[in-house]
């Protein structure tokens, strides 16, 4: 039994292996497909240069460009506070907003206006006495002539015996009396510019007096020299205040300041792309006249609103916690055009968005899709694949500006290819964003 199964396996092995061959031999052989067919379709746009200016964000909180506090000049009690005199109320320039009790300024002017009136006074006083001298003096010094003569005649008489010696010495007093008065005069004459000047210098004192209680007089009254928004009011009615006390602080409200923090790498970037710009005497650049464009941007919920700003100043200092560096914008402000609705008022402490731009320069620009980390894929003239180094100059809205080793008209491959291998096979499908029509079939292919 065992023996004829043993027969039995042959033949089966036998029609196995036939069957095997006979299904190699018979198998089909694979369609040979076109070399065309194994290479990768591309999208490309032809390279050329155009102009593209680096855009750059920062962000930064809203300031008042001007801040003014109110600090007392003078001391005593509040007798008038203005009734809307609250945080956050915008009150126009010139509004008295404080008043305090002037009757201690107003008794210091009245005095001071007193003293000069006796200052003035006594300037009269001395004019008219000069007068008075001068007149006396003249008159004395004809006695004193007339004296002189008499003494002459007498003398005269006595040598002829006509007189006697006590007549001409009693005349002789008298001129010497007369010469006495004439010096006095003289001497008092003398003396009175002497007196003038003093009396001038204090009247220029008191005037002085008088101008300094004017100043603490007008410096009772408080009264808001712009168009501002309260922030603080640290004051109240009936209540007293000492010198160089705080009472208020308010915002102006005509230009806002925001200082922008952008990153160190973007601001490189702006500034390598100013070719023109308004500079000091001494070379430097002015921050005011560099040619960048600014603009700030509010966002909160479905809310956006932008308003046009002005590049100011550059800050002089770096975050070293951020690496970026600040760029003070200005922002002016018309509170007659501003809307709660379309166009609220930017107040103090709002963190807004800041975008500036450069110069527009002619730069190689490509999609950011093209861009592989740092190089880009170039279409040769055989439809092989080139891959280029770049540098990467700037970002902007999906936009790259680079620069490397480029020809005018070159063919740029936009697609992502996995693997990217130079040398590979490439057919672009698509031009300048319009499809290239396909080449009639077996064109340029190749058997496998």
């Amino acid at each position: 039994m065992d023996r004829n199964r043993k027969l039995l396996f042959i033949p089966a092995l036998m029609a196995g292996i036939l069957i095997l061959v006979l299904a190699v031999k018979l198998r089909p052989s694979p369609s040979s497909k076109p070399a065309l067919e194994r290479s990768r379709a591309v999208d490309v746009i032809t390279l050329h240069q155009q102009p593209l200016a680096p855009q750059v964000t920062g962000f930064g909180r809203v300031k008042p460009k001007v801040e003014w506090k109110a600090i007392s000049e003078v001391s005593g009690k509040v007798i008038f506070r203005h009734p809307e005199l609250e945080k956050g109320r915008v009150l126009d320039a010139g509004t008295v907003i404080l008043k305090i009790d002037p009757l201690d300024y107003q008794l210091t002017l009245a005095k001071a206006e007193a003293d000069i009136s006796s200052s003035e006074a006594q300037l009269a006083k001395l004019d008219l006495e000069e007068k008075n001298l001068k007149s006396t003096l003249k008159i004395e010094k004809n006695r004193l002539a007339i004296s002189k003569k008499e003494v002459t005649r007498k003398e005269e008489l006595r040598r002829k015996g006509l007189t006697s010696q006590s007549a001409l010495d009693l005349e002789k007093q008298s001129y010497l009396a007369s010469q006495k008065v004439v010096q006095d005069l003289e001497s008092q004459l003398q003396v009175l510019p002497k007196e003038r000047r003093v009396s001038e210098a204090q009247l220029q004192v008191n005037q002085s007096k008088v101008e300094e209680a004017q100043r603490s007089l007008s410096k009772t009254e408080i009264v808001l020299p712009i168009d501002a928004r309260i922030s603080s009011v640290d004051i109240e009615q009936n209540q007293v205040v000492n010198m160089q006390q705080t009472m208020l602080v308010a915002h102006g409200i005509a230009e806002i300041e925001v200082d922008a923090q952008v990153a160190l790498h973007d601001m490189q970037a702006l500034a390598s792309s100013l070719n023109h710009y308004t500079a000091h005497a001494d070379g430097r650049p002015r921050a005011d006249q560099l040619a960048l464009q600014a603009s700030i941007q509010l966002a909160s919920g479905q809310f956006v609103q932008q308003w046009t700003a002005k590049v100011a100043r550059i800050s002089d200092t770096v975050s070293a916690n951020q690496a970026t560096v600040g760029v003070i914008l200005e922002v002016a402000q018309d509170y007659s055009q501003l809307s709660p609705e379309t166009a609220p008022p930017l107040v103090n402490g709002m963190f807004v968005q800041a975008t500036l731009e450069g110069q527009a320069n002619p730069h190689w620009v490509i999609p950011e899709r093209a861009l592989h980390g740092d190089k880009v894929y170039l279409l040769s003239d055989d439809n092989t694949l080139s891959i280029k180094p770049v540098t990467v100059l700037f970002r902007r809205e999906g936009l790259v500006a680079v620069q490397g080793n480029f020809i005018a008209e070159q063919q740029l491959v936009v697609n992502d290819l996995l693997p990217a291998v130079e040398g590979m096979a490439l057919r672009v499908v698509s031009k300048d964003g319009q499809a290239v029509a396909k080449p009639p079939k077996g064109e340029g292919a190749s058997q496998s």
